[in-house]
């Protein structure tokens, strides 16, 4: 009788010590992204995203046929974000999803839409570190940092028109 009770004590001390622990994981709220992955002309391409943290692949998907997406990113978390597909230039977006503590609990949406640039004689792998965007929180919801992806974008159309160029000098550079 007196091991069953201790036993029974054991065991109880051990239910409420979990159930303390299990109280202070930090319950954090997510950012639901959704959007549309398109081409030049503004139509929808099937296409990969990886999400990566710390330059580790974590997660890969696939869009939909028409290059729709959505999924979820913890909260207080920072992760790059790569839309892929063979034959186009590769985009990698940054996100920021750290809010101040007191927000913490709540979810936040982000729809886009990211466009790829098919280039045919540019390397379809994915580069971390030509980044197109920064999505950060400010203030009440989530945007695009503005003057970071601008830049980006003013140095990734730089990057596609010099692959171009290189294609067209190559083909005249044949004829000759």
């Amino acid at each position: 009788m007196r091991k069953a009770l201790l036993h029974s004590s054991f065991l109880l001390a051990l239910v409420l010590l979990s159930t303390h622990v299990l109280a202070q994981l930090p319950d954090v709220g997510n950012l639901y992204m959704s959007g549309k992955v398109i081409n030049q002309r503004k139509r929808g391409i099937q296409s990969e995203i990886y999400l990566y943290k710390n330059s580790v692949r974590i997660d890969r998907f696939e869009t939909n046929k028409i290059g729709r997406f959505e999924f979820f990113l913890p909260l207080q978390d920072s992760l790059a974000v790569v839309i892929y597909k063979d034959g186009y230039v590769s985009k990698t977006i940054y996100v920021d999803s750290r809010v101040p503590l007191e927000r913490k609990n709540e979810d936040y949406h982000f729809p886009f839409f990211i466009d790829l640039y098919k280039v045919d004689n540019v390397p379809s792998n994915i580069d971390l570190e030509r980044s197109v965007g920064k999505i950060i929180f400010a203030g009440t919801q989530f945007m695009f940092d503005y003057d970071f992806t601008k830049r980006q974008n003013e140095l990734l159309e730089e990057f596609v028109r010099e692959k171009r160029e290189m294609k067209v000098r190559r083909i005249d550079e044949e004829k000759q």
